[in-house]
């Protein structure tokens, strides 16, 4: 791939797919691919110190999911905190909100670090920190609208944004934010190892991520009866939140 229009189109396809099969895989696609046309509109608008370098993280960023999903679908080897984030699509006992984390968890703790390592010369990470940083904001922007989208299809974000009068913006604020900081950690340690050993560097986050993943599935705070109770109160209907969620891209 060679621009982000055509990184959108692919996650488009993923979307499709999703809705075709009533695949929670599709919370998360839809929800990086609004994060993305973001970026792009980001971009569009120069709100980046150098857009072509961001051009190509993005592309570099997308790929990984991009090829988990496909490695994941014709069953092949793929990364295990991606591997465990496109299984629990079969797991009819997990919320929204915790698929959405699940990817995530792989795409930002792990994909982002070390695809920010690859578009930046050996041992010279520094010059794109502002940038890194600055996509916080830039998808900051969007985030209201996407847990309006939430709001109508799981009770319990609802819930949350009511208590918070509105302000919270936690449940995607928070998780992104502090995700990034540990990302940036990755790429300040894989821009600095030799090439021949990032593969060791990916292993090892990737480690870390799973167990993430593994938490996300079966949080501490989150009884079996108590996720029970809480998917209650969401929308069963599959394609429709997909929908719902896909439609905060037109805005």
């Amino acid at each position: 791939m060679k621009t982000i229009e055509e990184v959108l189109k692919k996650l488009d396809e993923i979307i499709i797919w999703a809705k075709e099969n009533q695949s929670p895989a599709g919370y998360f696609a839809c929800t990086y691919r609004i994060m993305t046309a973001q970026v792009l509109k980001g971009i569009q608008q120069g709100k980046f110190e150098d857009n072509l370098r961001m051009i190509l993280l993005d592309i570099a960023f997308a790929t990984r999911y991009l090829e988990a999903w496909e490695a994941y679908s014709k069953g092949r080897k793929c990364t295990n905190s991606w591997y465990i984030a496109f299984d629990a699509a079969k797991n009819k006992n997990l919320l929204i909100l915790q698929h959405i984390f699940l990817g995530m968890n792989a795409h930002i703790n792990l994909d982002l670090g070390i695809s920010a390592a690859s578009v930046m010369p050996y041992r010279k990470i520094n010059p794109l920190r502002k940038d890194f940083e600055n996509i916080n904001n830039v998808i900051a922007s969007i985030n209201q609208k996407v847990q309006n989208a939430l709001n109508t299809i799981c009770y319990p974000v609802d819930l949350m944004d009511k208590i918070s009068n509105g302000k919270d913006n936690a449940v995607l604020d928070f998780a992104i934010s502090k995700a990034r900081e540990t990302s940036w950690a990755t790429a300040v340690i894989a821009s600095n190892t030799p090439n021949f050993m990032r593969e060791s560097v990916i292993g090892i986050v990737d480690y870390a991520a799973a167990k993430v993943a593994s938490q996300i599935i079966s949080p501490k705070i989150l009884t079996p009866a108590l996720t029970k109770q809480l998917k209650k109160y969401e929308s069963s209907d599959v394609v429709k939140n997909i929908e719902i969620l896909s439609s905060v891209k037109n805005i």
